[in-house]
């Protein structure tokens, strides 16, 4: 099974275009990252952005947010997370990853 991410996101007021070019630089980064299925970054017309990432298994994930940190710093003084959701199969360690993040849901695949 692999682990599914999604993110949501909202740049701070007067910081949308540092926040995309962050998100671009993450989308970017992940393009030759082992263990990163997908990456990809969605708006609405509020503005308000979604990340949905999948990664291979829990490891996976755990490198990216390694490989990753000095940008997802950048972005955290830039935007708030409004809520997280990982899904996973059973044995993917969706509880763990989900702990991570403030606002983060599990949600373990039953079927």
């Amino acid at each position: 099974m692999s682990i599914y991410l999604r993110v949501e996101v909202a740049p701070h007021d007067g910081k949308q275009a540092e926040f995309e070019e962050t998100a671009k630089a993450l989308v970017a980064g992940t393009a030759d990252e082992p263990g990163t299925l997908s990456y990809r970054v969605f708006s609405d017309a509020s503005g308000s952005y979604t990340f949905i990432e999948e990664y291979v298994d829990a490891a996976a994930s755990a490198a990216h947010g390694k490989n990753s940190r000095e940008l997802l710093g950048q972005l955290a003084t830039v935007a708030s997370i409004s809520r997280v959701d990982v899904y996973g199969g059973p044995g993917d360690d969706v509880d763990k990853i989900a702990k991570v993040f403030p606002n983060a849901t599990a949600h373990a695949q039953v079927v």
